[in-house]
């Protein structure tokens, strides 16, 4: 049945993909001399049209800059070239207004704020923004200006889609042009009909300032650059080439896979990742809407986190203890903490509009949607005994653990902050992005958990390996050593039978797992797993399978078999 419906969904996305699909590209690419963007057009403002990436992208022919970069850029509101096949979301087709401030190290273009902006209290746009490191430089053509490009993701605040785009304008000591974008990948919701490219020329304005924290802001820079993880071409591992055909399979668009990697002997190697016009010029900096991979990467981070921090019997706390709306509900009566990670509360809920969409998405605030939850009623097994399905129940454990852990510290703060300060911070990951609740000025925001993170490669894979590694990292202990050996079935816990889902036959945790049988062998896998198909697969040995897309592709039984081969996990 589960099958069934999968091929149902297919067939729809097929047919709407082969009648909406952006076109596909065989257009120019940058050469020398440039012919596109050229300062005169950049300082114009007119509209550009869709281009190959290399003309956002520092050419090897490129020279140093005259003037280095410091200041802040403010981009202004305005209105994106955004077709689609149905109304926009208000505000959709709007780029957002917000001030970023910038310093230049050798070429690098270094972002002051490096965690998500909102923008929300700007204007009318429905994205916020994430921008990350670019590059400066000269061209030859340029004349007396110099040039700079830097990545920039847009996402909104229902349910963390990512837009992957780029931004570039040429620059003078004290003055620059518009800014011109382009995105022309993301990871969004092709149900929802939002594949496409977005484009737009931006009025922006430049205050040069020297930052008085540029030391600081440089030596951070180096701090993250030599944290990371090395990441070589996937060519080096795969030189058959046959793990990059599954990424470059075509599903509805000629650049189905946003990332494809595998981590290997502690490595990286990457996939060039593809958009519609070209390769990303920023690989590392680009950010990708996870979908239901949250509740692996976020949701069970912060619990086996606080089971280390206070202790294993987190797990056992009752969520009427914290949720005062379901206080009175006779259906989440002896429901735990563990119960809602696990998906076996024995409430309703469920992944339909009803119960997603119009219980969770669609109302703002932490309060609006546990009412909206408590209205949902009972299901017939008790709590503990079926797996049944619902982002809802991540958000009860986010709501109940922000409550628990206010009165262990005897603060209001967000419990997500003690998370990003003693485990993501250590381990550089600390510009790591979850979605929160939208809450008035002075009410605490609360991460959602169901969905919405938002990490580029390193910090995936450090998320990643911190589980691999049984929450160890380094020489600190940052997640529940028991509880996380439990996600890898290390010891007599069988999980939770899904008793068939098409997903996965067990779930522990809020990972999921199967058995895979190549050549002669035969081993289970873990994985984390969001809408789309997304997902990050746990093989023998720590190697480890990256693959985000939003063009469903969930047969992944062959990819894994294939990366299995080339990483002798049978031998």
């Amino acid at each position: 049945m589960f099958k069934q419906r999968y091929l149902i969904k297919f067939l729809c996305i097929l047919i709407w993909g082969c009648e909406h699909r952006p076109e596909s590209w065989e257009g120019e690419i940058l050469e020398q001399p440039r012919t596109k963007l050229l300062v005169s057009d950049l300082l114009k403002g007119d509209a550009q049209e869709l281009l190959d990436m290399s003309f956002f992208a520092q050419p090897s022919w490129a020279s140093p800059v005259k003037e280095s970069f410091s200041g802040t850029i403010s981009l202004s509101e305005a209105v994106l070239n955004f077709p689609k096949a149905k109304e926009y979301y208000p505000g959709e087709n709007l780029f957002p207004s917000f001030p970023i401030g910038f310093t230049s190290y050798q070429n690098k273009l270094i972002p002051l704020q490096q965690q998500k902006i909102s923008t929300k209290p700007n204007g009318s746009s429905y994205w916020d923004v994430v921008v990350g490191t670019g590059k400066i430089w000269h061209e030859e053509g340029d004349g007396a200006w110099d040039r700079a490009s830097f990545p920039l993701t847009l996402t909104d605040r229902w349910v963390g889609q990512a837009r992957n785009c780029v931004a570039t304008f040429v620059y003078q000591k004290d003055s620059i042009s518009p800014v011109c974008v382009q995105c022309s990948q993301e990871t969004a919701d092709i149900d929802d009909q939002q594949l496409g490219n977005i484009s737009g020329m931006i009025p922006a304005t430049f205050l040069p300032q020297k930052n008085e924290d540029s030391v600081i802001i440089i030596e951070n820079f180096q701090k993250r650059q030599a944290s990371k993880i090395p990441i070589l071409p996937l060519k080096k591992l795969d030189q058959s080439g046959r793990i990059a055909s599954y990424f470059e399979t075509f599903r509805s668009t000629n650049a189905p896979t946003s990332l494809g990697a595998i981590y290997h002997d502690g490595r990286i190697y990457l996939h060039p990742p593809k958009t519609r016009h070209g390769n990303y010029p920023y690989p590392e900096e680009m950010r990708h809407g996870l979908y239901s991979v949250t509740k692996s990467m976020a949701g069970a981070l912060a619990l086996l986190y606080f089971a280390e921090r206070y202790g294993e019997a987190i797990f056992d706390e009752l969520i009427t203890d914290y949720v005062p709306a379901l206080a009175t509900k006779e259906e989440w009566k002896g429901v735990t903490f563990s119960h809602t990670l696990n998906m076996v509360t024995g409430t309703n809920g469920g992944e339909d509009a009803a119960r997603l969409f119009e219980t969770l998405i669609a109302p703002k605030t932490a309060e609006a949607a546990i009412a909206k939850i408590a209205e949902l009623g009972d299901a017939p097994p008790l709590p503990g005994e079926k797996f049944h399905y619902a982002s809802t129940n991540l958000f009860v454990l986010s709501y109940a653990l922000q409550q628990y852990v206010s009165e262990k510290e005897n603060s209001e703060e967000s419990y997500w902050k003690l998370v990003e300060e003693n485990v993501l911070k250590p381990m550089q990951a600390e510009n790591f992005s979850v979605l929160h609740t939208i809450e008035e000025p002075g009410k605490t925001a609360i991460p959602i958990l169901a969905y919405g993170a938002l990490p580029n490669l390193d910090e995936a894979a450090k998320i990643a390996l911190l589980f691999a590694n049984e929450g160890r990292y380094k020489d600190q202990q940052l997640l529940n050593k028991a509880k996380v050996q439990q996600i890898f079935s290390k010891n007599e816990w069988p999980g939770h039978d899904t008793s068939g889902d098409y997903r996965g036959y067990h779930y522990r945790h809020s990972f999921w797992s199967k058995k895979i049988t190549f050549q002669k062998c035969a081993f289970d896998v873990t994985y984390m797993l969001g809408f789309g198909e997304n997902y990050i697969v746990f093989l023998p040995n720590d190697v480890i399978l990256f693959r985000f897309l939003d063009e469903h592709d969930l047969d992944i039984d062959e990819l894994i078999q294939e990366t299995a081969a080339v990483t002798n996990i049978c031998k």
